[in-house]
C-alpha cells in the first residue's frame, strides 16, 4: 500500500508582519529623506545677537547676565562679547554658540549695567 504525502505546510505571513514591515519601509524612507533634504539645504551663516537679560548686585560689582542667540545654521566658536556702560568696557567670550542655539556669558560692571549696549565683535568658523 503506497504511503500518502501529507501536503507541505503553506507558508503564509500574517497580516502583523505585513504591516511591521511597512512600518519599518516607511520610517526608513523617511529619514532617508529628512537626510537628503537637509543635505541639500543651503547653509546660513551664523547671525549672533547679545542681550541682557538679568542683573545681580554682588560684593565685587554688579554682574550682567548676557544671552548670545544664534540665528545662523553654522555655529559661531570663539565668540566675543562687549558690554560698553559710560567709560567702563567688560568683554567677555564664549568657547561657541551653535546654530538655532544660544549660549550665556556675564559681564561685570562697577554701576548697574542695564543701560550698558551689548554687542557681539567677532567670532571664527569652529
Amino acid at each position: 500500500m503506497p504511503v500518502k504525502k501529507k501536503p507541505a505546510p503553506r507558508s503564509t505571513r500574517p497580516v502583523l508582519q505585513w504591516v511591521m514591515a511597512a512600518v519599518g519601509a516607511v520610517v526608513t524612507l523617511s529619514a532617508v529623506g529628512i537626510v537628503v533634504w537637509e543635505a541639500l539645504q543651503p547653509s546660513a551663516p551664523p547671525a549672533l545677537s547679545a542681550r541682557i537679560v538679568a542683573v545681580e548686585t554682588t560684593p565685587a560689582g554688579h554682574v550682567a547676565e548676557i544671552k548670545v542667540v544664534n540665528d545662523g545654521d553654522d555655529t559661531a566658536a570663539a565668540v566675543d562679547i562687549e558690554g560698553v556702560l559710560g567709560d567702563q568696557t567688560a568683554t567677555a567670550s564664549l568657547d561657541y554658540v551653535p546654530g538655532h542655539g544660544h549660549a550665556k556669558a556675564y559681564l561685570r560692571f562697577d554701576a548697574d549695567p542695564r543701560a550698558a549696549a551689548v554687542s557681539v565683535k567677532g567670532w571664527s568658523a569652529p
